[in-house]
């Protein structure tokens, strides 16, 4: 191969990939990045403004003081005084009787609530026994929770829900189970 033709093959290769970039470049539409970089172009003049506006020393505020004279408060008296309030205030509380002397607290819960958790412990160990927790299941626990106590409607709604995590019942409710 003569030199001429290599040194026209090499020309060629490498005016060829530059010539089709350049009217590429120069054919291509408008992509519309001028807005968006105009509004970089504000945004960044915002953020030098503010920057410059932090590094500038603080503007200096002078105020007027007024200087302590003998009609400042008296601290002794104020103490007296809210003391004398706080008095007043508790003996009037402390005095107030109940209306009515509260009974003591049962320790045993009323035959109602006793009830009320048998049925909802039935209610869950059928549904365990039928494999399925139903919407009639649920609106029967809804009917027996509000008559039980806050320790015997824990231990049942535990109990529902490990049986529903341990995937033992198939749900068949629609909204919450209980």
């Amino acid at each position: 191969m003569s030199t001429s033709l290599k040194r026209l093959l090499a020309a060629s290769l490498v005016l060829g990939p530059t010539t089709g970039f350049l009217a590429g470049r120069l054919t291509a539409p408008d992509t519309g990045d001028g807005p968006v970089l105009r509004e970089l172009a504000q945004q960044r003049a915002l953020l030098e403004e503010h920057l410059a506006r932090a590094e500038a020393p603080p503007p200096e505020v002078r105020c007027a003081v007024a200087a302590p004279t003998g009609s400042t408060v008296d601290a002794q008296w104020l103490r007296t005084e809210l003391a004398q309030v706080l008095r007043e205030e508790l003996a009037l509380h402390a005095g107030a009787p109940d209306a009515a002397p509260r009974p003591p607290p049962s320790s045993e819960p009323p035959a109602r609530s006793l009830t009320a958790h048998q049925d909802g412990l039935q209610v869950v160990d059928r549904a365990i026994s039928a494999r399925r927790w139903t919407t009639e299941d649920a609106a029967a626990l809804r009917r027996v929770l509000p008559d039980m106590t806050a320790s015997q409607r824990t231990e049942v709604i535990r109990h529902l829900l490990t049986t529903l995590n341990s995937n033992t019942l198939e749900v068949q409710t629609q909204g919450p189970p209980f």
